[in-house]
């Protein structure tokens, strides 16, 4: 019986084989063009928006996977090192045990530098014998007199540093739990007695001399402040030439970015910032190309050759009604536009308006639309790799279960619609389900009063948007808002409850010109996935709705948003927030 396999898994990147992640990642529109230079770069994008599959796809493990299976030789000129931040080692507390800060930031980044060090010993173990790394004994000898290291010398070089450093976690904890802090400072590692000098000594093992090393740290948010600061002082380091740092944020909002001396690093100067979340707009969006290029390196694992959008075809009656609705518009627009001069106003009419009207005259029937098609499925996913892969797994997973014995032995030709709209309903349902019930239990910092204003304000908004889309003149598909008004007072009640929905990832901030020439401001896009069950037209518009501070507040605590055309004020152009 040949075993199940979806296609579409959706874990943490950090569970899946590397050989999966060699064969799944997309090397286009990812950026890697960047992670692969001796740049220093940080990674920000949401959880789920591929930060740790880049890291990952980078690292010594899967590249050595890919020179295999290309058979060819690893290429050593890059070799990425793989470094979780989110691990108990990183974690450890007792910093927060000890009155002077200096000591807390020896401890802290004593455990952190620990923890890059075995990374990279361990990911080196990854290349093939032929590099001879475990039997230099040039090596060998340089790191027991550097480190001061008695590396065992019946084991591979490699495997005796990793036991090295094992022990000398062990030896710290020991020194701390007995309160001999003078012994822990005086033996504690830093990234200059550690870290440094081991990358350095590789570089001149013989087939390492023109090696770079790529520190590539994920989850750095979740470093504690000592640690962040040492980071910070590392990237600020001039040479570049034998290693740099490749680093993966989910929480930029709540990064610091300063050095252990007090400095900051500076985006263009110390660091390139890699923004993994764009505005999804089209199909021809970088996000658009990406989802349609991951869906169908998907089906390939499974033996699948077929196009993102016969997989998941639209459904019949949707197609034919929409495609009505965009010939009645477009002869609304000849009429309006009909000078040779108005072509760009005409495609922009049926752009606003076609799908408008297909919502708007399906809304008489009081039943809700079939959510199905690719477009859908892609749209949404708000831009959020993850998000895109979550429903495909559970579409996937519904036509399998329904499979006999027979047919599950062979490959599954497509996604029916029905399907793709029945997923789509419940796991918007079940989205909402968990605002109301569990979002205080499930984010930290959240209390009940705050998930029942979170509740409040989404429901008001899926209600505000629900009549742009059936009322409104102006950008009547407009998904997104602004926030205008924001006094320090509004600041202080909403800013919380904003960063609570970022982090329940109910809430996505973007940035984008704002209506003063040459200014940006920040703009919220809440997870499409919040709309099917709400009747609402997940493929919205390059537009965001105007929504005063104090009517986001009244939201929040159950009163209904206050609409007309005219209060939206001016949505912006066809294209605002693509940059």
């Amino acid at each position: 019986m040949t075993p199940f396999k979806n296609p579409f898994e959706y874990e943490q990147a950090t569970t899946l084989a590397p050989s999966f992640v060699r064969e799944v990642f997309i090397e286009d529109h990812n950026f890697t063009r960047f992670i692969q230079s001796n740049r220093n770069v940080f990674l920000v994008g949401e959880r789920g928006s591929g930060k740790s599959m880049t890291l990952l796809y980078n690292s010594i493990a899967v590249q050595h996977l890919k020179s295999e299976s290309g058979q060819s030789e690893v290429d050593l000129e890059y070799l990425g090192i793989y470094i979780p931040c989110n691990t108990t080692l990183t974690h450890k507390r007792e910093y927060e045990l000890i009155d002077s800060q200096s000591l807390a930031g020896v401890i802290s980044e004593h455990f952190m530098v620990l923890g890059i060090a075995y990374a990279v010993a361990q990911e080196l173990s990854s290349l093939p014998d032929s590099v001879g790394i475990n039997h230099d004994a040039l090596l060998r000898e340089e790191l027991v007199y550097v480190l001061g290291a008695d590396l065992m010398p019946d084991r591979k070089l490699l495997d005796a540093l990793m036991l090295y450093l094992q022990r000398e976690s062990r030896r710290s904890q020991v020194a701390l739990n007995a309160l001999r802090m003078d012994e822990f400072r005086q033996t504690a590692f830093t990234f200059s007695s550690l870290v440094h000098p081991l990358l350095h000594a590789l570089r001149r093992s013989p087939k390492l001399h023109t090696s770079h090393f790529f520190l590539l740290l994920d989850d750095a948010h979740d470093l504690n402040k000592f640690q962040q600061a040492s980071l910070n002082s590392w990237i600020a380091y001039r040479d570049r030439s034998g290693f740099s740092f490749k680093v993966a944020l989910a929480d930029v909002f709540g990064y610091d970015f300063r050095t252990s001396s007090g400095g900051v690093v500076l985006e263009g100067h110390d660091f390139l910032t890699i923004d993994l979340q764009k505005p999804f707009q089209s199909a021809g969006s970088d996000f658009g190309k990406l989802a349609k290029d991951v869906v169908e390196r998907r089906l390939a694992t499974t033996g699948i050759s077929i196009s993102a959008e016969e997989f998941f075809p639209t459904s019949p009656e949707f197609h034919h009604d929409l495609e009505k609705c965009r010939q009645d518009t477009q002869a609304e627009a000849n009429i309006r536009y009909p000078s040779d001069a108005d072509t760009k106003k005409r495609t922009d009419h049926v752009y606003k308006y076609a799908r408008v009207k297909y919502f708007r005259d399906r809304a008489a029937r009081a039943n809700l639309p079939p959510y199905s098609g690719f477009d859908t499925v892609a749209h949404v996913s708000t831009g959020v790799i993850r998000n895109l892969l979550m429903p495909c797994y559970w579409m996937y997973d519904a036509v399998y279960s329904g499979l006999t014995a027979e047919q599950r032995g062979k490959p599954i030709a497509e996604i029916p619609p029905e399907v793709q709209s029945r997923v789509l309903l419940d796991r918007s349902q079940r989205l909402w389900t968990w605002i109301e019930s569990s979002l205080a239990s499930s984010i930290d910092n959240c209390t009940l009063e705050d998930a029942k204003r979170i509740y409040q304000l989404f429901d008001n908004l899926a209600d505000l948007f629900r009549r742009r889309l059936l009322t409104a003149k102006s950008e009547p598909r407009a998904l997104a808002f602004s926030i205008s008004g924001m006094t320090d007072e509004y600041e202080r009640v909403i800013v919380p409850l904003l960063h609570i929905a970022r982090r329940a990832q109910l809430l996505y901030f973007r940035s984008g010109p704002a209506k003063d020439d040459g200014r940006r401001e920040t703009y919220f896009v809440p997870n499409r996935m919040l709309w099917p069950i709400r009747g609402l037209d997940v493929v919205g518009q390059h537009a965001r709705a105007s929504l005063k501070a104090r009517d986001v507040w009244a939201a929040a605590n159950g009163e209904v948003f206050p609409f007309s055309d005219q209060a939206m004020g001016d949505q912006g152009g066809l294209f605002d927030g693509e940059d």
